[in-house]
């Protein structure tokens, strides 16, 4: 998130992460983002799935675009070191309030899922979403008629994200074992987007405890993921592993293990951390599929 103060832009919310940064750097540029894309060499669609953060970015492509940003990677990735310069006459915020409604929509829902994750649902304002989004509450309103909107929203967000990571990491592996290994990686809160990632996903199912109207959005994230788990699963039945298991009730086990320790992990109770999940979940399967590797 920003704030504008008179032609110096600086990223001061500690909200901020490499894509609000990346974001900021493309906006203060003096070319159209699709331009922006063409100088880094990145695809159009690439590059604006990373700046609302449903991608991440490579290191390469961070040095691209803070060499034609002209900022530095430090800043990109810190928030530490000179921000973007603006022309003449020209603010990150006017640019910013040209966008279309699809990316305004984006740029709110980035930072009601981010303040939900880390200020925690019941203590985000509308006003505050505003502020980070250097918009009106207005128009947060128009795109989120409730609070219960905006969480809803933020937890189809962060699935997305999610998702979109996993095919990344899917795309790149040889075998289905490898993919299962991929899963647990990509399941690990090794960052502070993974922590907020656990974050909303443990305020849903509060949430939706209480409130029922709340359970088919949670139900639904939840059935995607799970179902992803089983596919693998019967693939490697397919693959002639664990036969004679059964890949629902495996699936469940790992799905439900996977929650219960990311929870301890993101409330800092017992010993568990990444490293100790990883290590739990890499013989999750066990006896019928070997993950670690001889």
């Amino acid at each position: 998130m920003t704030s504008i103060q008179g032609g110096a832009e600086d990223i001061a919310d500690d909200t901020a992460t490499l894509a609000d940064r990346a974001r900021l750097v493309v906006l203060s540029a003096p070319i159209s983002q699709r331009e922006f894309a063409d100088r880094v060499g990145m695809d159009p669609t690439a590059l604006s799935k990373a700046l609302r953060g449903n991608r991440r970015l490579q290191d390469h492509e961070v040095a691209a675009i803070a060499q034609v940003g002209k900022v530095s990677q430090r800043y990109l990735r810190t928030g530490a070191g000179r921000p973007p310069a603006t022309g003449a006459g020209q603010t990150v915020r006017r640019r910013a309030d040209a966008v279309d409604a699809d990316l305004r929509r984006a740029q709110i829902l980035e930072a009601t899922a981010r303040l939900i994750a880390r200020r925690g649902f019941h203590k985000v304002r509308v006003a505050d979403i505003a502020r980070a989004c250097g918009t009106s509450t207005g128009t947060v309103h128009y795109h989120f008629p409730t609070k219960d909107h905006a969480l809803r929203a933020a937890l189809v967000f962060y699935a997305d994200r999610f998702h979109a990571r996993l095919e990344e990491e899917f795309r790149t592996a040889d075998t289905t074992v490898e993919k299962l290994r991929r899963l647990i990686e990509v399941q690990l809160t090794t960052t502070e987007e993974d922590a907020d990632e656990w974050s909303v996903w443990v305020q849903s199912w509060n949430e939706a405890i209480l409130d029922p109207t709340l359970r088919e959005g949670q139900k639904g994230v939840h059935v995607r993921w799970r179902e992803i788990v089983l596919d693998l699963l019967r693939t490697c039945q397919r693959e002639g592993m664990a036969q004679g298991a059964d890949a629902e009730a495996m699936a469940s086990r790992f799905t439900s293990m996977v929650d219960g320790m990311a929870i301890q992990v993101l409330a800092g109770t017992g010993d568990m951390d990444a490293t100790r999940m990883r290590e739990l979940l890499l013989d999750a399967f066990e006896p019928y599929i070997t993950l670690r590797r001889r």
